[in-house]
């Protein structure tokens, strides 16, 4: 599974980003940025840079990573968008698997 989220700065991100792999919840977490984010806020238009995270686990973590990021998210409000990976090579997919188990 992939998917992302938003922080609004580079040290919110690097905390999400640490602690979903440290968690065993993420295989991988990339951050790239900044970013600028156009959007509606309690009746304003906004711009702000951001930085977004992709997250990369397996689809058995997907409710876990959702909660974690519910008490871990700096926004009120924060981005969850997660796809399934149609195509993803054996060996990743293991790897994935293997550094997100608990032991």
């Amino acid at each position: 599974m992939m998917g992302w989220t938003t922080a609004p700065n580079d040290i919110d991100a690097r905390r999400l980003a640490e602690g979903l792999t440290m968690s065993k919840l993420a295989a991988c977490v990339h951050v790239e940025g900044p970013i600028m984010a156009h959007y509606h806020w309690e009746g304003s238009n906004e711009v702000s840079p951001e930085f977004k995270l992709t997250i990369k686990y397996p689809e058995e973590k997907g409710q876990a990573v959702l909660d974690w990021l519910r008490q871990h998210h700096p926004y009120q409000v924060f981005q969850w968008v997660a796809i399934p990976v149609p195509v993803i090579s054996p060996e990743y997919l293991d790897w994935a698997r293997e550094v997100t188990q608990m032991k």
